[in-house]
């Protein structure tokens, strides 16, 4: 299996974002930070130590951008995201006082307080946190101000805080340890939900003794900001907290190799609930609501980073044999512009072998993405990761998708393969499908597959996998790490 390099082994200078979120949560210490993320200068996300982010969190980070704008804005705001929880963004700022970027930690409303306002995390150790990032983030030219010439209000910059220089670089390149320190996941439970977060609120002012910029801003919102983000229905955040404190589980369910002797170990990864309402249970309510609101790519990466977790500590699942597991994608997922930039960190930091994690994305949704999934294809198959093409049919559309770069694996639609004892079409339907797919170098799956006549059907047609739950039905994730009994 061909290995992804370690970032111990690149040339490159390194970019260790994940490092920078740890400095920030030992400057900010005794106050607990519940997460910590990095921003380019338009807000985009560059690294998460959670696995996700919410709409009010996006929102803050986007507020601060546009208040950040103005010279006079103080270094560091506050916003309130209710169930007392408080958005704390930082701007850094690099050599040329042109912002770098922006640091939003996530800690509790009543720590903030007693700290005796947000300017008063500005230490030296935080200082120099920010440098570090404001290094990775290379220069950025100055941008307009809302207030020119008008008194600088205090910034950290590079060389404010003793950086050593700048050290520009991809986010692909996110560590410079070889072992594997991945997105921790979330635990959550659907049946909760949370105060619903308003708009930012001031924090008390700071005592007469501590400098005015010590009292938490609140910047207004603009009417420009205002018609770009609309009102957050409260059920959507609702939702959202119960997703993130789901208790999710992950499952596997084998694809068969029909060739005999055939050593190809393919998963598909399946979501199970671990309430103890329904243990090992499809969340099929939770994962419908997620997709009708817009949160799927939550969902799917929770899956990506659990999955990658496990492999990186149970190594013994694919050090001996190749594997491959398959991952599901939403809709959302596949229009979330940051999500392909997640699984990439999240792949870099894990080093595992190429090839490993594949993507499945079912074909309708993939002919309604239109030139996107070329976009998406590409994307997936710079970073090693192979395409799934579900419910594939004889149809045009679905035929001009096999010239995509990362489609590696075909699952024929049910419908092309319920008849083929008794249908010659069907029969022919199929044959016709295995060959174009051995021609393209891909594998062809059968799906649904009850009973050993249809196996022997399908292997005489030269079908590759069958996708069974009577044959190989679904088993938990933790169950491929057991060592084999030994014979008596």
């Amino acid at each position: 299996m061909e290995q992804s390099t370690p970032f111990g082994a690149t040339e490159s200078p390194l970019i260790d974002f994940d490092a920078v979120c740890q400095k920030v949560r030992a400057a900010v210490e005794p106050a607990r930070a519940h997460a910590v993320s990095l921003h380019d200068e338009v807000g985009d996300v560059l690294w998460l130590s959670e696995s996700s982010m919410g709409p009010d969190e996006h929102n803050a980070v986007r507020e601060a951008i546009d208040a950040f704008k103005n010279v006079n804005t103080p270094p560091a705001l506050a916003y309130d995201l209710g169930d007392a929880r408080s958005a704390v963004l930082l701007r850094a700022v690099n050599s040329r006082r042109a912002m770098a970027g922006v640091i939003m930690i996530i800690m509790d409303t009543r720590a903030l307080k007693q700290d005796g306002g947000v300017m008063r995390l500005m230490t030296p150790k935080l200082q120099r946190a920010l440098a570090g990032f404001v290094g990775m983030r290379g220069e950025v030219a100055p941008a307009p101000v809302t207030a020119p010439g008008a008194a600088s209000a205090p910034a950290v910059s590079a060389a404010a805080a003793g950086s050593a220089g700048t050290s520009p670089g991809s986010a692909a390149r996110s560590s410079g340890s070889t072992s594997a320190r991945l997105l921790p996941p979330l635990e959550l439970s659907l049946a909760d939900s949370v105060r619903i977060p308003r708009p930012a609120i001031a924090q008390p002012a700071a005592s007469s003794q501590a400098p005015a910029q010590d009292a938490v801003r609140t910047p207004a919102r603009s009417a420009a900001s205002e018609k770009r983000q609309p009102p957050i229905a409260p059920e959507i955040d609702r939702l959202h907290a119960a997703l993130r404190r789901s208790p999710i589980a992950l499952h596997v369910q084998r694809l068969v190799p029909l060739t005999k002797g055939s050593q190809l170990r393919r998963y598909e990864v399946l979501l199970r609930s671990k309430s103890e309402d329904a243990p090992n249970s499809a969340p099929q309510a939770m994962l419908k609501a997620a997709v009708e609101n817009g949160l799927g790519s939550m969902i799917d990466r929770r899956v990506v980073t659990e999955l990658i977790g496990w492999l990186v500590h149970h190594p013994e699942v694919w050090k001996t044999h190749a594997v491959m597991f398959s991952v599901n994608l939403t809709t959302t997922a596949l229009h979330d512009e940051h999500f392909i930039k997640f699984v990439g960190l999240c792949l870099a930091k894990s080093s595992l072998p190429k090839a490993m994690i594949a993507f499945e994305i079912d074909v309708p949704t993939a002919v309604r993405l239109g030139e996107k999934i070329s976009e998406i294809a590409t994307a997936l198959h710079n970073l090693g990761c192979p395409i799934v093409l579900d419910d594939f049919r004889l149809r045009t559309e679905c035929f001009d998708l096999l010239r995509l770069p990362a489609v590696r694996y075909i699952k024929l639609a049910p419908e092309i393969t319920a008849k083929m004892r008794s249908d010659k079409l069907s029969q022919a339907a199929i044959t016709a499908l295995v060959q174009m797919a051995r021609v393209l170098g891909m594998h062809t799956v059968a799906k649904r597959t009850e009973t050993a006549a249809e196996q022997e059907w399908l292997t005489a047609l030269g079908v590759d996998f069958i996708q069974s739950n009577a044959l190989s039905p679904s088993v938990s994730i933790e169950s491929l790490s057991k060592a084999p009994k030994p014979a008596p």
